[in-house]
Parts: structure tokens; C-alpha cells; sequence
């Protein structure tokens, strides 16, 4: 059978930590070609690709259903699945309704995953939503990803370019709570911002983090800024006015935000589809070891890792 869609892989394997016993589980990433609502009404958030790829993607698209797509994906694999991921570069419930019971009704042929996560967009979660989905899974967790990206709302509707208030995000959450459904709250690191410098990022990222925490958030992950074409984050980087992260101070915030201890602290990787023209980095002598050290983290969810003393002359740079 040929690939579905020419060009591009449609699912892969990340090592993530079990929060609560630091055990090594795998997390299968699908990604379906439905795209974003809000990206072909408003242009989409300002540091997003995506459209394009899915633009890219039905162009050379093999006609299948979606859960065609998801079976030739899970059937692929020869490692077991613990959780599973659908990206769709959109909102799930952008999924046609029929489409996406059948989805959730196919994951329970596959009793060894436990946790499937969708993302969302907060205005179209609904209790009638989730408690659909959720009453379809076999003994499976429900968890809902938010793109919140920051507590500050002008900039997340006048950077970010998000359409979404506070109001919004608190309704949603207060949805999922009462339906006992997990949320995992992206935090955008660094968003943006003419010449804004690490120090400040950290600041914002870190007051957004408690934000989503003292909202009910399970988890939050960091989505450490890199750099994709077709996109203004991409533009402000090629006039010099951008600059990415430093591998110092995304520790110091995972550190920062772990003491909170109010829940689970995703690390996201630095690299996606499309894939970056640049991303947060040092220098080349404590590169590696710094990346190697996230590694662990993330396939572990041990914050003794981050203690690890890394001396290098960069430290203060940046």
C-alpha cells in the first residue's frame, strides 16, 4: 500500500515519563489532514505552519477516511502503545461528529492504550463534546489539550493571534473538571515579541503556568519557540528582531514551575512538521549535554535530572 499522503509520515513514536510512577511509556502521535477553522478565517496564530502542510497534504492525499488512516498508522507499529496523540493541525471537533465516534470506538480493539489526547480549541468544547467521547472509551483516560499559550491576553490575541479570552478558557476548563477529564495546557515560551529577551519569557511563561494550574490544568507542556517558515514568528526572526531560547533558560523555568507542584510539567520537543529552520539552543560545547538531559526528562518525568551541574561560559549569554 502506498503512503497515504505522499510526502509526509502521518504518525510517530515519542518517549514520554508516566507522571505519577517516572515509568518510560510510548505516546503515538497521529496526524490527520483536517486542519484549522481559525487559521483560513483569521490567518491563523502567528508562530503556526500548519496550514499550509495540511494545504500541502491534500494535494497529494490518497482518498481514506480518517479511521483508515488511523488503523494503517497503529498497524505499522511493533513497539506497544501506551497513549495515543491525534494532531490534526486544527481542533479535533472540527472532525465531522460520525467521524470522530468511529475513531474513538476503533482505539478499543487496542487495550494497551490508555490515555487518548485530543486538542481544541476552547470554544468548541461542550459538555455534550466531551461526555460523547469520553462515554466511547473502553476503560481508556480522556485528556484535552488547550492552546492557551500565555494568561496575558493581549498578547495572546495581539501577538499570538489566538480569538481567545480568558472568559473563554475558564468556561472550558470548568467543563472539563466537571466532566473529570484531564487538560493539558500548551504555554508558549517566548512568544513573538520585538526583541523581547529570555528574562521576560521566562516571567510570562512561568505567571501563565500558575495561571493554568489554579484553573484545574492536569498537566502543562512548554512549547519552547523555534522557528518554521510561513509563519510571522518567522518573519520577525529573519529581520533580527527574534532571537530563540537558551537551553538555561528553558531549565530554569521547568524548575521554576515543577516547585509549584501543582501538577504534571511537559517538556516539548524542539523540532516538528515542518520541520524548524531554528530552534532554542547554546553553544556547541553544552548543547548536547543540555538536550541529552531534556531527553531524559521528558521519557521520565524526573525533576532530579534538571539538577545535573552543567558549567560552560554561555551560561550568561543570551
Amino acid at each position: 500500500m502506498k503512503r497515504i499522503v505522499e510526502g509526509y509520515e502521518l504518525s510517530y513514536i515519542r518517549k514520554m515519563g508516566n507522571f505519577n510512577n517516572h515509568e518510560t511509556e510510548n505516546e503515538l502521535i497521529v496526524l490527520l489532514p483536517v486542519g484549522c477553522y481559525w487559521a483560513k478565517k483569521n490567518g491563523g496564530c502567528s508562530y503556526c505552519g500548519y496550514q499550509k502542510v495540511v494545504d500541502d497534504m491534500l494535494g497529494n492525499y490518497e482518498s481514506m477516511t480518517y479511521q483508515e488512516i488511523l488503523k494503517y498508522e497503529l498497524d505499522k507499529q511493533t513497539e506497544t502503545i501506551h497513549r495515543l496523540s491525534f494532531f490534526v493541525a486544527g481542533s479535533f471537533f472540527e472532525i465531522p461528529r460520525d467521524e470522530r465516534i468511529g475513531l474513538f470506538e476503533y482505539l478499543n480493539n487496542y487495550p494497551k492504550i490508555k490515555e487518548v489526547y485530543i486538542e481544541s480549541r476552547p470554544e468548541l468544547i461542550t459538555e455534550d463534546n466531551i461526555r460523547e467521547l469520553k462515554n466511547v472509551l473502553n476503560n481508556k483516560v480522556l485528556s484535552v489539550a488547550i492552546g492557551l499559550e500565555t494568561s496575558d491576553e493581549k498578547i495572546r490575541n495581539e501577538v499570538h493571534n489566538k480569538g481567545v479570552s480568558n472568559e473563554l478558557f475558564v468556561k472550558a476548563m470548568e467543563i472539563l473538571k466537571r466532566e473529570e477529564v484531564n487538560s493539558l495546557i500548551y504555554v508558549f515560551v517566548k512568544p513573538p515579541v520585538k526583541n523581547i529577551t529570555d528574562e521576560e519569557a521566562l516571567t510570562e511563561a512561568y505567571n501563565t503556568v500558575k495561571y493554568s494550574f489554579d484553573n484545574g490544568a492536569t498537566a502543562v507542556e512548554l512549547e519552547c519557540g523555534y522557528i518554521v517558515e510561513n509563519s510571522k514568528m518567522y518573519d520577525l526572526y529573519m529581520e533580527g528582531k527574534y532571537k530563540t531560547l537558551s537551553l538555561w533558560t528553558i531549565r530554569d523555568l521547568l524548575l521554576k514551575s515543577i516547585e509549584l507542584n501543582q501538577g504534571n510539567v511537559r517538556l516539548a520537543y524542539f523540532h516538528d512538521t515542518p520541520a524548524p529552520i531554528d530552534v532554542p539552543k547554546n553553544c556547541p560545547k553544552c548543547n548536547d549535554e543540555f538536550l541529552k538531559m531534556f531527553d531524559e526528562y521528558r521519557a521520565t518525568s524526573r525533576a532530579e535530572l534538571l539538577l545535573k551541574e552543567i558549567d560552560c561560559e554561555c551560561m550568561k549569554v543570551g
